[in-house]
C-alpha cells in the first residue's frame, strides 16, 4: 500500500481542525463531571478542565460506561501480557490513562517484570496545553518517568516509558509512524491501540490507512475504538444536527454506520476476531450489578432505558 500523500489544507480546513480539537475539552469536561460526582475515579482529569460543568445525568452515565469499558480493556490487556507491551492512544487529547495506571501499579505494589510503554498522539496545540499542565501541577508531574524530556518547543514529551507526540493522524504513514519509531515503538511487541471518538472525525480513507498500517506492521495488535454509530435513527439524526450546529462533521460515520459494518471493517482486513457492542448493551450486560446499583444512587435518571446510545 502506498504511503499517504500529505494533504494540502486551506484556511477552512484549519478552522475545522480547531473545532475538532475543541472536542478534547468537551470530553475532559464530561469526564471531570462524572469524576466529581463519583461515577468514576479520576483524580487527574480536573487539572485539564478550566471551567467545570455539571453534565446532565444521561451524559454522566454514558461517560461512566465509556470510561469503564476503556479502562477495563486496558487493564486486561496489561495483565495478560507476559512481555513488555505498548499502548498507543490516537487523538489522545487530555487522556489520563497513563497516570491512572501509574497509580494502580504503585498502590498494588506490583513488581512487574514487564513494562508498559505509552505513546499518545494528537495535534501540537493540544499537546502543548497538556504538557504545560502536567509540568505545572504537582499532582501530575511526580508520576512522570525520571528520564522525561520536553521536546519540539514544548509540544512533546519523550521518555522510555511515556511519550507525548504531536502529529496529524491524516498523515499517518508519513508523519505519525516515523515519530512512533523514533520514540522507540516496537512493531513486534504486544500493542493496544485506543481511539475514542477520533477515527470518526476523519475521512474514511484516512482512518482506513491507519488500520491498514496497523494490520500490516504490528502482528500482535489489538484495537479498541469507541465511535458514534446509527446516523439514521432518531437519536442519530439529533446527534448529527447538534454537531453540525457546532460545525462538526462525523466524516467517517456513513462508511461504517452500524455495529456489523464496524465489525466487518476489521474482519475484512484479516483480523482473527472482532466484536462490536453498543454502549447501552455494554452498560446492561458487561458491568457488575453492584457497580450499577452504586451509580444509580448518585443521580435520579429516568431517560436511560428510553435512550438509544449511539456509540460502539
Amino acid at each position: 500500500m502506498n504511503s499517504d500523500a500529505t494533504p494540502s489544507f486551506g484556511a477552512a480546513a484549519k478552522d475545522d481542525d480547531h473545532v475538532v480539537q475543541d472536542t478534547s475539552n468537551d470530553a475532559a469536561t464530561s469526564r471531570e463531571s462524572a469524576s466529581r460526582l463519583g461515577y468514576i475515579h479520576d483524580p487527574f482529569i480536573k487539572h485539564f478542565v478550566r471551567h467545570p460543568q455539571r453534565r446532565a445525568p444521561l451524559i454522566n452515565r454514558g461517560t461512566f460506561a465509556r470510561f469503564h469499558g476503556v479502562q477495563s480493556t486496558l487493564q486486561r490487556f496489561i495483565a495478560s501480557s507476559l512481555t513488555n507491551n505498548q499502548v498507543v492512544v490516537l487523538g489522545s487529547g487530555f487522556d489520563t490513562s497513563y497516570f491512572l495506571q501509574a497509580v494502580r501499579v504503585k498502590e498494588q505494589q506490583q513488581q512487574q517484570q514487564q513494562v508498559t510503554r505509552y505513546f499518545e498522539i494528537d495535534f501540537a496545540e493540544i499537546n502543548a496545553k497538556k504538557a504545560a499542565t502536567i509540568y505545572k501541577k504537582q499532582t501530575l508531574r511526580p508520576w512522570l518517568p525520571k528520564d522525561i524530556k520536553v521536546a519540539s518547543g514544548g509540544t512533546e514529551l519523550h521518555s522510555e516509558q511515556y511519550n507525548l507526540l504531536s502529529a496529524d493522524l491524516r498523515c499517518f504513514r508519513d508523519s505519525v509512524v516515523p515519530k512512533l519509531l523514533d520514540a522507540g515503538f516496537d512493531c513486534t511487541a504486544p500493542t493496544l491501540f485506543i481511539s475514542e471518538c477520533v477515527l470518526i472525525y476523519l475521512d474514511s480513507k484516512h482512518s482506513d490507512a491507519i488500520l491498514d498500517w496497523i494490520t500490516e506492521s504490528v502482528p500482535d495488535a489489538a484495537i479498541l475504538t469507541y465511535e458514534q454509530i446509527l446516523p439514521n435513527d432518531r437519536f442519530g439524526r439529533m446527534m448529527i444536527e447538534n454537531l453540525r450546529s457546532r460545525q462538526l462533521e462525523l466524516r467517517g460515520l456513513m462508511a461504517y454506520p452500524d455495529l456489523e459494518s464496524t465489525r466487518l471493517r476489521f474482519i475484512s482486513r484479516g483480523w482473527k476476531s472482532a466484536t462490536a457492542i453498543d454502549l447501552f448493551d455494554y452498560h446492561q450486560n458487561c458491568i457488575n450489578q453492584d457497580e450499577l446499583a452504586r451509580i444509580a444512587k448518585i443521580e435520579f435518571m429516568d431517560e436511560w432505558e428510553d435512550s438509544s446510545m449511539s456509540g460502539s
